[in-house]
């Protein structure tokens, strides 16, 4: 089972393929695709 990724800083995210997909009070909730659908992450700006 994955985990949840969670990056640092949105350029990170970027960095690794993701795109920005809403805003969240600390900071972003990012996705990409992958073979199996959307793959979600989190940014945490604080």
């Amino acid at each position: 089972m994955a985990g949840l990724v969670v990056f640092k800083t949105l350029a990170d995210a970027l960095r690794a393929g993701y795109q920005v997909y809403d805003r969240t009070p600390d900071g972003y909730l990012v996705r990409t695709r992958t073979k199996s659908g959307w793959a979600m992450a989190l940014v945490t700006c604080k």
